[in-house]
């Protein structure tokens, strides 16, 4: 079976306790005290900032150097913080070196050069440099031409007007006119007088200046013309 729990026991009531009012004290006012005195505050002390600390240059050493000879040998230069310079040649055959800095905009400027019978040569960073040209050639196509066709209006002979036709048919008639033969007359010829091949002509004896032919010999030794070639006649007369 189950335990059975006991029960609690019954405590009495605690007695009332009566408390008796307690006596009123009373008490006297505190004294004032007199108000402290104000102390103005102290100014405030400023400093100067500290000066910066500059750093001292690093130390570099220079050098130079020079050797000659009484052939007029040289060589020469020098090395600093600022440049750098060395030539060697000859005083009377030409000379050859080079020499750098560092220019006002902290890019290093370099020059060679030679001076000698050919003229003075140079090598210059500080000389403009040509563009390259690394695009692609232009190419040219141009359109093939077109031969020009010509038509024109074919022209048209001018009408004449009816004074300008009149006018060119007078002309023409006045052309014709006077490009006609003249009608010629027919010329009776002398009986008393007629030329034939086998007539001799009435003067032909006498020669020039009123001087017979070879020496007053008739032509052909003293045969008449009429004679003709080798004695015989030329033919008939002419009568015309």
């Amino acid at each position: 079976a189950a335990p059975v729990a006991a029960a609690a026991p019954v405590v009495a009531a605690a007695p009332a306790v009566t408390y008796a009012a307690a006596p009123a004290y009373t008490y006297a006012a505190a004294p004032v005290a007199a108000a402290a005195p104000v102390v103005a505050a102290a100014p405030a002390v400023t400093y100067a900032a500290a000066a910066p600390v500059i750093a001292a240059a690093p130390y570099t050493a220079g050098s130079q150097f020079h050797a000659q000879d009484e052939f007029g040998n040289l060589n020469y230069g020098y090395a600093n913080i600022n440049s750098v310079k060395q030539e060697v040649g000859n005083t009377y055959g030409g000379v050859s070196g080079g020499y750098s800095y560092v220019d006002a905009n902290g890019e290093l400027q370099q020059v060679q050069y030679i001076a000698d019978g050919a003229g003075f040569r140079v090598a210059d960073s500080r000389l403009p440099v040509a563009p390259v040209y690394d695009g692609v050639a232009p190419t040219f196509n141009p359109e093939p031409l077109v031969a020009p066709t010509f038509n024109p209006e074919l022209p048209v002979a001018p009408v004449d007007t009816p004074e300008v036709a009149e006018a060119k048919a007078a002309h023409l008639a006045a052309v014709a006119a006077a490009a006609a033969p003249a009608e010629r007359k027919r010329r009776e010829a002398d009986p008393a007088f007629a030329y034939g091949f086998g007539t001799a002509h009435p003067t032909y004896a006498y020669g020039y200046a009123g001087l017979p032919y070879a020496a007053g010999l008739p032509y052909a030794a003293g045969l008449p013309y009429a004679a003709g070639y080798a004695g015989l006649g030329y033919g008939l007369p002419y009568y015309g």
